[in-house]
């Protein structure tokens, strides 16, 4: 009986090298540049630690090769699995699902002023930044996006994030030093926390939103609840509560 299902696994792993050029796709990145023209799908990965994932990659906007990842493969991944992942550190791209059934996007990059700061990605940890409201409502698992870390964030009079070129900047008040946004599966569906300050940050960041020329969308099951923290005096909202402003329902974060 193990035998069979060894053979199976290895029938499985076999199709996968086969359909996709010979070698274990490591990124969506690596799938974007073995093959120029592959369209934005879903695709199978495999990590440096031999974990099969599905991912949703997007192959056009921003040079494409952005994955992004399922909210039930942040229950099987840890950090150790992201620098494979995660070795372009000047960029996100996030995906908003609206109510109107559109998927806007918006590449979102430090300011020009700590373009020296690399972004960083956690598995359930922030470490050397400011946590997540929600860690301590919704708990793990979830992924963190973070911009400074505390010790840039905390020396800091003027912060933000450029969106889809855009400068977006506020004047960093108070002793909070949060710069993040953070996606939360919450598959025991746990009330989030309720605390919403809608400061200019927010504002910026679905000002400058864009819909996508093709009007393409991802499958829904991507998206996740969602908190935006830029603190302070930036920004802190979660998408429980951006329905009634800006129509958000969800959203999704890619990186390459």
């Amino acid at each position: 009986m193990q035998l069979t299902f060894a053979l199976f696994l290895m029938i499985q792993f076999t199709a996968i090298a086969f359909c996709e050029g010979g070698l274990f796709n490591r990124t969506c990145k690596t799938i974007k540049e073995q093959n120029p023209d592959a369209p934005s799908n879903t695709y199978s990965i495999v990590t440096n630690s031999g974990k099969l994932l599905q991912v949703y990659c997007e192959m056009g906007l921003n040079g494409g090769g952005y994955t992004f990842l399922h909210p039930t493969t942040l229950a099987v991944i840890n950090d150790l699995d992201i620098p494979q992942m995660f070795t372009d550190k000047t960029a996100f791209l996030l995906r908003a699902r609206r109510t109107d059934g559109t998927q806007p996007y918006a590449v979102l990059k430090q300011l020009s002023e700590f373009s020296f700061v690399p972004l960083k990605i956690g598995i359930s940890s922030f470490e050397s930044f400011g946590g997540p409201v929600n860690a301590g409502h919704i708990g793990s698992p979830y992924i963190f996006f973070g911009f400074l870390p505390n010790s840039v964030a905390s020396v800091s009079a003027t912060q933000g994030l450029q969106v889809n070129g855009v400068r977006i900047s506020y004047t960093h008040c108070g002793s909070v030093t949060a710069s993040h946004f953070a996606l939360f599966p919450n598959f025991k569906e746990v009330d989030p926390g309720n605390a919403y300050y809608p400061d200019p940050v927010y504002a910026g960041i679905f000002s400058n939103v864009r819909d996508n020329p093709s009007g393409r969308v991802m499958p829904g099951d991507y998206f996740m609840f969602g908190e935006i923290h830029f603190g302070g005096c930036g920004c802190y909202v979660q998408t429980n509560q951006m329905k009634k402003d800006k129509g958000v329902l969800a959203l999704t974060i890619g990186f390459r």
